[in-house]
């Protein structure tokens, strides 16, 4: 069934459950023929009807994709999920661990009839371990990777609306398994892939990592939970005469402070007087900015913010949010394309301008039999070969899924480099192009930033702005595969050096171009930064307890997620590119990856005119009672949920509440609900009592989904699922020497990602890549750095 996009040759099987069902819409939007072998019960606030059929859940996850019904446990089932198997190229599933070999069902089995298959195993910890068979909620999750250890205020921990932990996963997911099928394309071969959820969540949590590798460069080496407030103390929403804002000094205190100074503010001056301390002095500008800002329309202000190039975000709520000129100049909520009522969904999530996504579809109303999709899946003789081989590249990277992919990086901060250091850790040869003046600050070479999410590249030196800049990046292009860039928009196409440049050398190149709000629009020229995006899309104004919207996420999610959105682009690209023998242009906008992250809202939102509102902890999409977290006896915290009614009685058994045991109107899931106080005074006064890491494991034994909150000592010293999983690997730096750092968080059977490399520093590689690439002589290199067009 080819659906279009950049995916419309790719065969999916989708065994997914509430953790990994993103995976499958995020290839179905790109036109990936998926096949849902699992359909999810519904239950909860998301289960409304949206329009003739679905549920809000089935309308946002499977959107596009085809259902099969299967009975695993029968010979019937496995037999048909054999068939379906022969023919797929992508098996994608979230079974615990053991129960498809006990079905004659796992990787082994499935390869003797179809050796390119890839299967990719999304499970909470991984498959082995001491903990592979623990269970995990979203608010699990988030408490034992690490989000819930500085999200909210000191006292509340707060998790993010939407399942953001789940969310995590399932990029990691489809990201991961589109490098899987790369590989398989271009050897022949398909693997196993081992992905932990745990494992995904905890690498996408910045300062967490950050503040504990590099301890001595920081005021605390476990973060705190500070609302609002980022790590480096620069951003913090605000209360605005009316409205909300996200409002920070950076990236140019002094223009901001200036601006105060010009507007009245007598207690800015001695500040811009100071500019040169006004690192040390945060604290200060911060309480002179609460001050100004609370005399301020919050709209107003943004929209002058950003007028001067400062990155404010108002605190939009979903309804606001989904009014955005941006969104609605770029067409970003699309109409559904079937007979019934009208119905927008946000996306795509990136746009891929020559294989643009598929009309958005409904879910199925039925199922597809499987001899239908046998037929749809005939094996074709030339189908799946790679008819257009990418150059070949270092010898370091030979055996890696991405061996033969070259990058050229133009990113900075966390956005842009995180998606090539995900490209990287799979064995593309990511090279920064770097300069002198560039190098600064967060960007430059030797700040932990740089370090944590550049390590595995190639820096080489290289000053565009000089005469011969535009030649030799032309050659570089010519035998590269994609170039990536997080700069406002336009840069590179003043430096004459953009797609349509790049496309006349190279007609496969591949451009990622990832702006704060995109290439289009009324806020194209906008600057941003996570916690303004966050702002923008509405998932600040959700992520609070009810009745607030000042809290927001305690983590820089959507750089993160955005680049994961990134990597997840450039691996579709380069599947469409194997089909067309064309590269092309990747226009993704930050503020739609995070309006994304709130797809459901939107939904309920155009579907049934309810605007979803902050819930605290509780989850956003089935109303699970317990959904909370507890102080325990030690001080730690610990998070329960039960997800049905055996959980709820494993629940009771461990803890031993006459109450909730005895009384039937606890016994189902609406009597829960209406007792949900209730319930949280009776797990309050049990965890009193007890210390987290115990109660964790009691109930655990039990089957109930339960975490204490971790921060980064609990991961490295107690967490001893990640110690058997050899979470952390170690690099050695030419100049910081030996330090950790996380492992890509899944596991490839055949194409193994270790050993990493560390982070470069400013041209380590200058000679090496140019060497390489232009064949030029170490005379010729050094005679380019002395005139400046390698510095």
């Amino acid at each position: 069934m080819a659906n279009g996009g950049a995916l419309q040759e790719l065969r999916v099987l989708d065994l997914t459950d509430a953790s990994g069902r993103l995976a499958g819409k995020l290839l179905a939007e790109a036109g990936a023929d998926i096949v849902r072998l699992r359909r999810e019960a519904p239950g909860g606030p998301m289960a409304a009807p949206a329009a003739a059929f679905g549920g809000l859940l089935d309308w946002w996850y499977d959107a596009g994709v085809r259902r099969a019904s299967l009975n695993l446990d029968t010979d019937a089932g496995r037999q048909a999920f054999k068939e379906l198997a022969a023919r797929a190229d992508l098996l994608i599933e979230t079974e615990p661990p053991g129960r498809l070999a006990d079905l004659g069902l796992d990787y082994p089995d499935l390869e003797r009839f179809n050796p390119r298959l890839v299967h990719l195993s999304l499970t909470p910890f991984g498959r082995r371990g001491p903990r592979a068979r623990w269970q995990v909620s979203d608010i699990v999750a988030a408490a034992l990777g690490g989000p819930l250890s500085v999200g909210g205020e000191a006292d509340s921990p707060l998790n993010g609306w939407g399942r953001q932990a789940f969310n995590v996963g399932s990029f990691f997911a489809a990201v991961t398994a589109l490098a899987g099928v790369y590989s398989a394309r271009r050897s022949g071969h398909g693997q196993h892939i081992d992905l932990s959820l745990h494992e995904s969540v905890i690498t996408c949590t910045e300062q967490i990592l950050m503040f504990w590798f590099y301890r001595d460069e920081f005021p605390t080496a476990i973060a705190p939970r500070q609302a609002s407030l980022h790590w480096g103390g620069g951003y913090e929403v605000m209360a605005g005469a009316r409205g909300d804002i996200m409002v920070t000094p950076t990236p140019n205190a002094q223009a901001l402070l200036a601006w105060l100074v010009e507007d009245g503010r007598e207690d800015a001056a001695g500040l811009l007087q100071d500019i040169d301390r006004v690192r040390e002095r945060i604290a200060e500008v911060m309480a002179v900015l609460r001050d100004w800002v609370a005399t301020k329309d919050a709209h107003a202000l943004f929209l002058e913010g950003q007028r001067r190039h400062m990155p404010f975000g108002e605190v939009l709520t979903v309804a606001e949010a989904a009014d955005s000129p941006q969104l609605r100049a770029r067409g970003f909520f699309r109409p559904v394309a079937w007979d019934g009522p009208e119905m927008r969904t946000p996306g795509p999530l990136f746009r891929l301008i020559d294989t643009p996504a598929p009309p958005p579809q409904p879910p199925p109303a039925t199922p597809t039999p499987v001899s239908d999709i046998c037929a749809d899946w005939a094996p074709a003789a030339d189908q799946r070969a790679d008819h257009h081989p990418a150059p070949s590249t270092s010898q370091l990277s030979e055996a890696l899924p991405l061996a033969g992919v070259r990058v050229l990086d133009f990113t900075w901060v966390l956005a842009g480099p995180y998606a090539t250091r995900i490209l990287a850790d799979l064995g593309a040869d990511v090279i920064k192009l770097q300069t002198e003046v560039r190098a600064q600050g967060a960007s430059g070479n030797d700040h932990t930033y740089f370090v944590m999410w550049n390590r595995g590249k190639r820096s080489a030196a290289l000053n565009m702005k000089h005469p011969r800049g535009v030649e030799v990046f032309r050659r570089l292009v010519e035998q590269s595969d994609l170039v990536f860039d997080n700069f406002s928009f336009g840069v590179l196409d003043r430096l004459g050096i953009g797609y349509d440049a790049a496309r006349q050398w190279n007609e496969r190149i591949i451009y990622v171009n990832m702006t704060g709000a995109g290439r289009d629009g009324p806020w194209r020229d906008f600057v941003t930064y996570a916690p303004t995006v966050h702002a923008l899309s509405g998932l600040t104004s959700l992520t609070n307890p009810p009745g607030r919207r000042d809290i927001g996420l305690g983590i820089s999610l959507c750089d993160h997620v955005s680049g994961l959105a990134g990597a997840l682009a450039a691996l579709q690209a380069l599947e469409a590119r194997r089909r067309t023998g064309r590269g092309q242009l990747v226009d993704l906008s930050q503020l739609e990856v995070s309006t994304y992250l709130t797809g459901p809202a939107h939904l309920d939102l155009f579907a049934n005119g309810r605007e979803a509102q902050p819930l605290g902890n509780h989850d956003a999409f089935e109303d699970f009672v317990p959904s909370e977290v507890y102080r325990c006896g030690d001080g730690e915290w610990l998070a329960v949920t039960t997800r049905d009614d055996q959980e709820w009685r494993g629940l009771c058994a461990v803890i031993g509440d006459d109450m909730l045991s005895a009384d039937e109107g606890f016994a189902t899931v609406e009597g829960r609900r209406a007792r949900r106080a209730m319930v949280d005074d009776a797990l309050a006064r049990w965890a009193g009592g007890q210390s987290a890491n115990a109660a964790m494991h009691r109930l655990q034994a039990a089957g109930v989904p339960a975490g204490m909150i971790q921060n980064a000592r609990h991961m490295t010293d107690s967490d001893e699922q990640l110690v058997a999983r050899e979470w952390l690997t170690y690099l050695d730096h030419p100049v910081r020497g030996h330090h950790p750092a996380d492992r890509y968080p899944a596991r490839f059977s055949r194409t193994p990602l270790e050993p990493y490399a560390p982070a470069p520093i400013l041209g380590q590689h200058t000679f090496e890549v140019y060497h390489e690439l232009l064949g030029m002589s170490d005379e010729e290199i050094a005679g380019a750095i002395g005139e400046g067009l390698f510095s």
